[in-house]
């Protein structure tokens, strides 16, 4: 079994869907996998920053952020903020 304290949440495009990204969580521990869909805006930004808090509040590990490969390059500036300072205390 993986190590719990170590998070990794991942962004993809949604396909077919453009400037949506899904951003997710699996955890081995709960056989579960959580995620949530957001526009390539402020509003979604505020929602991914939500879901890593709502992710990261019980972890003291090791926390990691990765946009998959698939999406490219994130286009506004707030989803890029919360991409480089999710894990900032």
């Amino acid at each position: 079994m993986k190590d719990n304290h170590n998070i990794r949440i991942v962004i993809r495009p949604v396909e077919g869907q453009e400037e949506e990204y899904q951003a997710s969580y699996v955890s081995e521990f709960l056989q579960a996998e959580f995620y949530v869909t957001v526009k390539d805006s402020i509003f979604g930004a505020l929602a991914l920053q939500a879901f890593a808090e709502m992710i990261l509040k019980p972890s003291a590990g090791t926390n990691e952020f990765e946009v998959s490969q698939e999406a490219g390059s994130l286009h506004s500036r707030p989803l890029l903020d919360v991409e480089e300072h999710a894990f900032c205390a």
